[in-house]
């Protein structure tokens, strides 16, 4: 059985020899195309006929984008050092509509209980209703109303649990 670190290990040099060799091709065109070995071979020769030039070079090159690159950091934090009060404003409009959303959330919360309690209260009339065994015409009607409410009652319901 194979351990963590070598599978890792395994898994790392695979991917390091799929983007080599995908790499390669390209790479040795533009060397080839630029004459690339031949120069670096020449600013080899030269550097090494010239190290306190080419220990200057280098120096004095790294030195330059240190400094650049502190006073660029420099300048852009003297620019942002007040705060963007406008990037915060422009998220009112956001806050504004979370807050009508909850608002209406509640809103259609409460409805909802609302026709539940009525649905509950018209199927306890309708089974006292039907309970009755002698019943008039007024009563025939009043189930059949009390009925078709509470059909469109749970139609409401049943729509509202699935959108």
């Amino acid at each position: 059985m194979k351990s963590f670190r070598k599978t890792l290990q395994e898994s790392r040099l695979k991917t390091h020899h799929l983007i080599r060799s995908w790499l390669q091709p390209k790479l040795g065109a533009v060397g080839t195309r630029y004459r690339l070995a031949g120069r670096i071979r020449l600013a080899n020769i030269w550097a090494r006929k010239h190290p306190r030039r080419t220990f200057a070079y280098v120096t004095g090159s790294l030195f330059f984008l240190l400094v650049s690159t502190v006073l660029i950091d420099g300048v852009g934090q003297q620019n942002n050092r007040e705060p963007d009060v406008s990037s915060i404003a422009q998220l009112e409009p956001v806050f504004a509509g979370f807050r009508t959303i909850q608002a209406n959330k509640s809103i259609h919360r409460s409805t909802l209980t609302e026709l539940t309690h009525e649905g509950q209260l018209i199927r306890e009339e309708l089974d006292s209703l039907i309970a009755i065994p002698r019943k008039s015409h007024q009563d025939s009607i009043h189930i059949v109303q009390s009925y078709n409410r509470l059909e469109s009652i749970v139609k409401s319901l049943q729509n509202n649990d699935h959108p």
